[in-house]
């Protein structure tokens, strides 16, 4: 029987699946057979464009958890438009359900600055239809669990279901990797419309999965709880930009290649590790974004615009998916308000001379390596090896004690005159600070342990 994996996790490689872009399957097939039929496709398995995405799910579904998971509910067959892009995966035997939406789709950048500006956009509205749809045409209902997900604008869409849906009841957690936030218009109707009380009840579903460096997440007001919001360890190349807010980066691994003659990016099924927070490239995105939204409504707007729709025009759109395009006023709005924000942020800011250091020093990880790293690992496994540290730790100390005696036991008119009376001594005490670092590293695992025991029951499958 394979480990069950996580909800997050589960969900995080459902998220990357999303990015093979792939409509010809079948509905009714689980993933490995999908898998199966890739396997020999020059885009996929044949280490063609998606060749990364397919490895990452390839791996992943070795664990019959995951291979067995059912696809249904394309939201391609179902009419939605190419910016929807939205899938149904369901285990065997039906008790638990995930929706996952792609990210950015063709056409959706400049909805992405519509969403930073306003109570809800047309791509939010149409993720919504999807998700209401397909509970009522699979009649799900409160004994199965269900899981929403997405990662950067589609996890910007499973928040807004969340907060959004008459189904909310149904939903058991939303995992939003690298998912923006939302305008204050947004943040404020939902808690007029529920009251506090119930809009802290839906928002207590989000859950945040960030990459270290990624400058999505940190977009909009974010309103994931803090406590809910987990940082994963995301190892790109500095020339790869894009890769910081790239879902397959938080599968990845670099590793020095001897035919290669250099770096290589290799990717596995399993998560990276969680670090202590965001690297310098996130924590600068994080001061530029407060700043934009630090605008006035309508000159923000204007930015917003902007900026996504460079960055749609860099994928060959020349207007939005639902005709945006950019005005003359947006343009003013970004030259006087936009540009020396960027500017002031990067070259004032401490977080951007941090960013600027670490971009340009080759030697430098944009990561930051002097923060402390957290290792993701059972809990069980982390208590059973603390308790391993702190039976090691008695004997450390054991030993010590033994060596002293051992010096002790020279007789006394050879200790002034003996290298080995004074190598003996030196040699306890460096034993003593040994054990005292296990001692701490014991503490430490412990504190994981439990923190990593609460987490797990926050997220576990159930059934």
């Amino acid at each position: 029987m394979s480990e069950k994996l996580s909800d997050a996790e589960m969900s995080m490689v459902l998220d990357t699946f999303m990015y093979l872009d792939y409509k010809e399957a079948p509905d009714g097939a689980t993933l490995n057979e999908i898998l199966l039929s890739l396997k020999e496709h020059p885009d996929y398995g044949g280490g063609g464009v998606h060749y990364g995405e397919y490895t990452v799910v390839e791996k992943a579904a070795l664990n019959e958890t995951v291979g067995n998971l059912v696809i249904s509910c394309q939201s391609t067959n179902m009419g939605y438009d190419a910016g929807t892009a939205a899938c149904t995966f369901t285990s065997p035997d039906q008790s638990c359900i995930y929706i996952a939406y792609r990210g950015t789709g063709d056409g959706e950048w400049p909805d992405n600055g519509i969403g930073m500006t306003s109570i809800s956009s047309t791509q939010q509205e149409s993720a919504l239809s999807y998700f209401e749809e397909v509970v009522e045409a699979m009649e799900l209902n409160e004994h199965q669990r269900l899981i929403v997900t997405g990662h950067s604008k589609g996890g910007n869409k499973a928040q807004f279901v969340t907060m959004e849906s008459r189904y909310h009841g149904l939903i058991d957690a939303c995992y939003s990797v690298d998912g923006q936030g939302f305008s204050e218009q947004a943040i404020e109707e939902w808690k007029g419309r529920y009251g506090e009380e119930g809009y802290e009840r839906r928002r207590d579903k989000l859950y945040g999965l960030h990459g270290e460096n990624d400058y999505v997440s940190v977009l909009g007001n974010s309103i994931i709880p803090k406590e809910h919001i987990r940082y994963i360890r995301t190892p790109v190349e500095k020339n790869n930009f894009a890769g910081y807010h790239d879902i397959k980066y938080m599968f990845a691994a670099l590793t020095y290649d001897v035919g290669a003659g250099g770096i290589v990016t290799i990717f596995n099924g399993r998560k990276n590790e969680d670090v202590a927070g965001q690297g310098a490239l996130g924590r600068y995105a994080s001061v530029l974004s407060a700043g934009v939204m630090d605008l006035l409504p309508e000159k923000r707007d204007g930015c917003a615009s902007v900026i996504m729709q460079i960055m749609e025009a860099s994928k060959g759109e020349k207007k939005g998916i639902n005709g945006e395009k950019v005005t003359w006023s947006d343009l003013g709005d970004f030259t006087f308000q936009g540009l020396p924000l960027i500017a002031q942020s990067l070259l004032q800011e401490k977080e951007g001379i941090s960013f600027l250091e670490s971009f340009f020093n080759k030697k430098a990880a944009l990561r930051g390596l002097s923060e402390p790293i957290i290792l993701q690992v059972n809990s069980k496994k982390l208590q059973k090896q603390a308790i391993e540290f702190k039976t090691t730790v008695v004997r450390v100390k054991e030993l010590a004690t033994e060596i002293r005696d051992m010096a002790e036991a020279i007789p006394l008119y050879m200790k002034g005159s003996s290298t080995l009376y004074h190598r003996l001594k030196l040699s306890a005490l460096e034993i003593e600070k040994l054990g005292e670092k296990l001692r701490r590293a014991a503490q430490l695992k412990e504190t994981m342990a439990e923190k990593y025991r609460y987490w797990d029951e926050q997220t576990q499958i159930k059934g």
